[in-house]
């Protein structure tokens, strides 16, 4: 592990948040879109502005409830949209594509509140004024906050004077890298070259500057000594550059085990908030779809049970996130003794790789292949949802037999998520896929785009493949 540093590790450095609290700008947010709210209803109901019908309009205790949505939610979902990442890099407008993307998120739940809990939108106007005026109390405050942090680090009141410690080669690379924002973060004030200083040197030139943060950008030479454990003693920042490691793509972190430090790469969807929110839709979401169909659950149970002997649920062991394994369940659509006929049939796989398709499935009965065109047998699926083991969203799990046939660890890692009813491969052709090699890159290409907006998307296109049976055997 030897060599310049690279560019991203450059960037995960300087990403860090040093002088703004992301939890007070969330809170100040949230009074601000409260605020918002309230001024919209006040322009409304003074006649100032208009957009509806209506001349009078109920006082604002009628939308308490939307307060009460607005000012916790609309933060969060920002914070999911990463609008609170690098306060003095981000351009105004991915910041204004971000809003826009929590905007869809909050009306969303918003509207599902209204239905659901029959809450009265006391105007139409007050909600789409604040539609349109959010965003720019949103933008203002950001600029605000911006010109005061920069004004701040310019007359020296925030943040701590930086030094580089290295070769000549990794500082300039080091700094190269750096957008102007962040070498205005970092106030990088010296650098010493490693190569021509000594320790003691390096040290005693620290202590008569006013430094609160060292930067090693050549931490594998031996020149540098103790010099990192004793700038920690002392009480001073210490970074340290990590050196490329081959291959390895995934973002790093430093966790804590025990009394080890260790660094972490995570190359799949980790964040807390995101996991949080995909837990909750589906939860929501597998709720709601079970009550709507419980009465064609009921027909389609009776129709298994008087058509053909055998269990009206089929349960078959198949692996999950990271490869556990798990019941899944379906409406059964083969005959009862289907997996002892499987043996028989595998010269007919039309699928390339260690999964079997066969669309003229002779195991299938009359009412499993009305089901299976359908995509019905797959209702019973949504208990697995509410159990955790899938989501609604995510890569289909494959039985047990079928997982152990997975040799290519880029095929594996479709497991690195939790599997899912429906995904990209469902929206894009389904059974017309011939190739498991085909199939993996949609899952992988799912797993490195992953967002809530991304799983609505497919969900919505779902639909439409489901009802015209894109693809369906």
């Amino acid at each position: 592990m030897t060599g310049a540093p690279s560019n991203d590790d450059s960037l995960s450095i300087v990403n860090r948040k040093q002088e703004i609290s992301k939890d007070v700008s969330l809170i100040i947010d949230g009074v601000l879109l409260g605020a918002c709210l309230w001024i919209c209803y006040l322009l409304r109901s003074s006649g100032i502005i208009r957009l509806d019908v209506l001349s009078e309009i109920p006082s604002f205790s009628h939308a308490y409830w939307m307060l009460a949505l607005i000012i916790p939610l609309t933060p969060l979902l920002l914070d999911l949209q990463g609008f609170y990442d690098n306060p003095l890099s981000q351009r105004m407008e991915g910041l204004l594509i971000k809003i826009t993307k929590a905007g869809f998120w909050l009306v969303l739940l918003l509207s599902i509140c209204s239905i659901f809990g029959r809450l009265e939108v006391p105007s139409r106007s007050v909600l789409l004024l604040f539609i349109l005026l959010a965003p720019l109390f949103l933008l203002v405050r950001v600029a605000l906050t911006r010109n005061l942090l920069i004004y701040r680090y310019k007359s020296g009141t925030i943040g701590e004077r930086s030094v580089i410690i290295g070769t000549v080669a990794d500082s300039e690379d080091f700094l190269r890298n750096l957008t102007p924002e962040e070498r205005l973060e970092l106030q990088i004030t010296q650098r010493f070259d490693i190569e021509k200083m000594d320790s003691s040197t390096i040290r005693k030139n620290l202590r008569q500057h006013s430094v609160g943060r060292v930067i090693f950008v050549t931490p594998d030479s031996p020149r540098n000594e103790d010099l990192p454990s004793s700038c920690e003693t002392e009480g001073l920042d210490v970074w340290i550059l990590s050196p490329t490691i081959k291959g390895i793509l995934g973002n790093p972190m430093v966790q804590s085990s025990g009394k080890n430090r260790v660094l972490v790469f995570r190359n799949t969807p980790g964040d807390f908030w995101h996991r949080l929110a995909k837990r909750t839709v589906d939860i929501v979401g597998a709720s709601l779809v079970l009550i709507l169909l419980s009465p064609l659950c009921m027909v389609i149970a009776i129709a298994i049970k008087l058509t053909s002997p055998g269990p009206i649920i089929f349960r078959q062991v198949r692996n999950g996130k990271r490869g556990r394994r798990f019941t899944i369940l379906k409406f059964r659509s083969m005959v009862e003794n289907a997996p002892e006929l499987h043996a028989t049939l595998d010269q007919h796989n039309e699928m390339q790789g260690p999964v079997f398709k066969f669309s003229m499935d002779p195991r299938v009965t009359p009412i499993g292949g009305f089901l299976r065109r359908n995509s019905l047998d797959e209702i019973p699926q949504l208990v697995n949802v509410l159990r955790g083991e899938m989501s609604l969203v995510g890569p289909r799990p494959l039985p047990d037999y079928e997982t152990e046939r997975i040799e290519k660890s880029t095929h594996r890692r479709r497991l690195s998520v939790k599997p899912g009813i429906t995904c990209l491969w469902q929206i894009r052709g389904r059974s017309s896929i011939s190739s498991f090699e085909d199939w993996v890159q949609l899952d992988i290409e799912y797993i490195e785009n992953a967002t809530l907006l991304l799983d609505f998307w497919i969900l919505i296109r779902t639909i439409p493949a489901v009802i015209f049976r894109q693809g369906a055997h």
